[in-house]
């Protein structure tokens, strides 16, 4: 067993590498630490070169830590290229912390479901959309396990989202990777974008996941 000075100084090193480029503020919350003095331990890294300071387009001074200098010298060459499309639990790093999703990807993010019916923007339980590490939308959604069918209630697009052929097909594919995880063999869709709805129509099945 270790000590937990000792477990917290871990989670925080893992926070910070888990992170990517971050905020002293930011590395607490990854695991929902209290009471951490963090302006030693970050004057600590910064002179031993645990972490190095980086400037960012937008962001302006962040932190590093040393094992990702290769991945920064990747992103300076525009060598790093985000492919990966997903439906994001509320709970998933990239919106757990609402603040810094604010800041990385100008999302403002909520669970609506113990806010008042008529007062919710979007819905009851909403999950965010990821494309190409960007977050570019949100659904809610209700499985209907006995029919296994995945209810998409809605789906809204951010404001700007141009929508390409490989914004639907990525996110097409995360649906129905979403759907599949759900145990569901079909999916049917409600409110949408048009252009989507002229694409996806109102339903599509799937095999099951084997």
């Amino acid at each position: 067993l270790i000590e937990q000075p000792e477990a917290e100084l871990l989670m925080l090193e893992n926070s910070a590498c888990s992170l990517g480029i971050f905020r002293p503020e930011w590395l607490a919350d990854y695991y929902r630490l209290k009471n951490i003095a963090l302006k030693p331990l970050i004057e600590s890294w910064l002179s031993s070169g645990n972490v190095i300071r980086v400037q960012a387009d937008k962001l302006g001074d962040m932190l590093l830590h040393h094992t990702l200098l290769p991945l920064l010298e990747k992103a300076q060459q525009n060598q790093l290229n985000a492919t990966h499309s997903a439906v994001l639990s509320p709970f998933d790093p990239v919106v757990w912390d609402r603040r810094r999703a604010e800041v990385l990807f100008n999302f403002s993010y909520r669970l609506e479901c113990y806010t008042p019916a008529e007062k919710r923007r979007y819905g009851y339980f909403v999950l965010p959309l990821l494309h190409k590490g960007a977050l570019v939308g949100r659904i809610d959604a209700k499985m209907h396990r006995k029919q296994g069918e995945l209810e998409v209630i809605s789906l809204y697009l951010e404001e700007g989202i141009k929508i390409t052929d490989a914004l639907q097909a990525g996110l097409r594919g995360a649906l129905t990777e979403f759907a599949r995880w759900q145990s569901a063999t079909h999916l049917t869709l409600g409110i949408l974008p048009a252009e989507l709805r002229e694409s996806w129509g109102t339903s599509w099945e799937m095999a099951p996941a084997g």
